[in-house]
């Protein structure tokens, strides 16, 4: 058996971290799998619950990064900065953000950068594959890859 989820995708945690590219001065790895959750709800200022969860997201070497925001998904997206998902449950993430500098509303789609994607992989046995996952760019489905974890 072969647990290779790391190797393909990296991620933007666990991975990241232990990688001697990501030394100052070598050209890190880049992420090439990302979590995507709407915000639907919004219960006090500076936290969002958004809907993926546990069995959404990898969640055993790290929580997922909340990256960035916006309207809707392959639309305009701005930078999450100091944004954090501090719990999960079953099927929501719970996010802070600082509400003085950073607008958030029911519906927003956050990317969110995982970590250990090997526990991605057994999650999902169909993962769809973006023609461009550069934001605002083309988000087409090109292509599936199954899983067999």
């Amino acid at each position: 058996m072969i647990r290779s989820g790391a190797y393909i995708i990296h991620d933007d945690g666990f991975y990241r971290g232990i990688s001697p590219f990501s030394r100052a001065g070598n050209q890190p790895f880049s992420a090439g799998m990302y979590g995507w959750a709407r915000v639907v709800s919004q219960p006090e200022p500076g936290l969002a619950l958004l809907d993926a969860g546990k069995r959404d997201l990898p969640f055993d070497e790290g929580l997922p990064e909340p990256q960035l925001i916006g309207p809707v998904l392959g639309g305009a997206m701005e930078p999450l900065p100091g944004a954090a998902i501090t719990s999960v449950n079953d099927q929501h993430s719970f996010m802070t953000f600082d509400p003085e500098t950073t607008a958030v509303r029911p519906g927003d789609v956050v990317r969110l950068g995982l970590s250990h994607p090997c526990t991605a992989f057994d999650k999902w046995t169909i993962i769809p594959v973006l023609a461009d996952s550069t934001p605002g760019a083309d988000q087409t489905v090109v292509d599936l890859i199954h899983t067999f974890f």
